[in-house]
């Protein structure tokens, strides 16, 4: 019985792809063509844009090793191998432009890819081309080939659902997708793609709307027909009628439902954030009734580390009043962390970032989403849970757990206030502070390394947040002064990250969104 976990495809695309270079040389030494990255020329703005905004994670060569690659996995794509997983064309071949299209307006679910549905159409052909141009695999002719034909989705029937699961069965699909489609095969856990990292087939109980490529019948259809090069997930295009295809598909959508219908995608693209303006001006408390007139939008959020469940979504509401601009965030979290003793406790936590003096629909004008980088800086509001818990019931830190154990092994020691036994306190860091007027820190960065507390003049932002039935709301607002970007601007960049606790999130472990556009208007 042979396992269809695609091992032997992975040797055929990377000999494929040898070949292909080797005749590629071959042709440019005899002057036949140049390739695409000689004979591509980007023009300053696209050549900023990739820079600014993709070389963190993929690199300035394009190689998937930018300085942000090793806070991320899955890692980002090496442009240069000229292998992709997301295609409409047969195995081996490159993708199309359309597919790279797709891939940059819809993000890849699951993962860092953020959705640049922001970008004009222009912007997004140029970043395509600009992208195709550190591979040599477009300008083979002989690799390109037509996308693979898919005719519209026949209607899912019990029957059809049935003859799918036969068909999963006798595909072997459950030696890696697991018996009942949780990714829990016998194969699962050995599993690597073509550069022997380790993979992860999908859970398609998850639901759909983490399928990395699309959550169609014609997209889930195409994953089947075309495989996802370099991993071992392979094409079964030679292997089903074309009823087997859709009944397989169709089963594979039973597995991603909640019941009767299909379990809902999460939102994907990119929010517009709107300010309600109040007359009175917004307070702390998380049920103000100006909460009611606030307009809510869902934001949804990626993992830089892909696992099993982060913390996807956040719901943001802004106010602004006469004197005062207030956020209010909402997201789902099981369990309340708020201690941060001991060295395994993590805490939870939510941020706003925004750029003072940026243009949202201006991409090349603001800076990486990353903290920022040397030509802008980025403003943080960070709410910790701990700090609002120190706030709440008085500073807990390890002499009040521990201190019955610690005081024998000095015991004329003041552990609470001696800065002899308290470094960071020494030191000013804000981190160690045993007094908290605000749960909240802000923070500038101008890129990985520069996060950097404001001075104690400029911590500016009050806050609030409660943990009640499961989930956390917090309202974190700044009086509008001559130094509020919030009261001077009517449209602003801004981004939203979370931290879980529970899943040990921190620094830059953690959830994020894209860019969005908040109108004050």
């Amino acid at each position: 019985m042979r396992i269809r976990c695609g091992f032997n495809l992975r040797v055929i695309t990377r000999e494929m792809k040898i070949m292909r270079q080797t005749v590629l040389s071959t042709l440019v030494l005899a002057g036949f063509f140049l390739p695409s990255a000689l004979t591509f020329a980007a023009s300053p703005e696209i050549n900023e844009l990739y820079q600014r905004h993709c070389s963190s994670c993929h690199g300035e060569k394009g190689d998937g090793q930018g300085p942000a690659a090793y806070l991320l996995w899955p890692k980002p794509r090496d442009f240069t191998r000229g292998v992709y997983k997301f295609r409409s064309t047969p195995t081996g071949a490159p993708p199309t432009d359309q597919d790279l299209h797709r891939t940059l307006q819809r993000g890849v679910a699951g993962t860092s890819m953020p959705s640049w549905d922001r970008l004009s159409e222009q912007e997004l052909t140029d970043v395509i081309n600009y992208v195709k141009s550190f591979s040599d695999i477009f300008t083979y002719e002989d690799a390109i080939e037509p996308p693979i034909a898919i005719a519209s989705a026949p209607k899912s029937t019990e029957a059809s659902v049935q003859a799918g699961k036969q068909v999963y069965i006798e595909m072997e699909c459950e030696k890696c997708h697991g018996p009942r489609g949780k990714g829990d095969g016998s194969a699962a856990s050995t599993l690597t793609d073509d550069l022997e990292r380790p993979i992860r087939p999908y859970d398609f109980t998850r639901g759909p709307g983490l399928m990395k490529g699309g959550v169609s019948p014609e997209d889930i259809y195409r994953t089947f027909m075309t495989g996802l090069d370099g991993t071992p997930m392979p094409s079964f295009i030679d292997d089903l009628t074309e009823e087997q295809r859709w009944q397989l598909v169709h089963y594979i959508q039973s597995l991603s439902s909640t019941g009767d219908e299909p379990a809902p995608a999460g939102p994907t693209a990119t929010p517009t954030l709107q300010a309600v303006k109040i007359s009175a001006d917004p307070s702390l408390d998380i049920d103000d009734p100006i909460w009611e007139q606030a307009t809510a939008t869902i934001v949804p959020l990626r993992p830089l580390w892909a696992r099993d469940a982060w913390v996807d979504t956040v719901k943001v509401q802004v106010a602004i009043g006469k004197k005062m601009a207030a956020f209010r965030l909402q997201w789902h979290d099981t369990k309340k962390n708020e201690e941060v003793i001991r060295l395994r406790d993590f805490r939870d936590a939510v941020a706003i970032q925004y750029v003072p003096q940026g243009e949202p629909g201006d991409y090349v004008g603001i800076p990486f989403i990353g903290m920022g980088d040397e030509q802008d800086v980025v403003t943080i509001w960070h709410w910790k849970a701990d700090w609002e818990a120190d706030m709440a019931a008085g500073f807990g830190d390890v002499v009040q757990k521990y201190g019955v154990t610690m005081d024998p092994m000095s015991p004329h020691a003041d552990h609470t206030s001696d800065e002899i036994y308290l470094a960071g306190r020494a030191a000013a860091n804000p981190l160690s502070a045993n007094q908290h007027r605000t749960p909240v820190q802000v923070l500038a960065a101008k890129g990985f390394g520069t996060l950097t507390s404001l001075p104690a003049a400029d911590q500016t932002v009050e806050g609030h947040g409660v943990w009640r039935n499961g989930m956390w709301t917090v309202v974190m607002r700044q009086a509008l002064d001559s130094s509020s970007a919030l009261g001077q601007k009517k449209i602003l960049p801004v981004a939203i990250a979370a931290w879980d606790g529970s899943d040990h999130d921190r620094n830059g472990q953690k959830s994020v969104s894209q860019w969005m556009e908040l109108r004050i208007e």
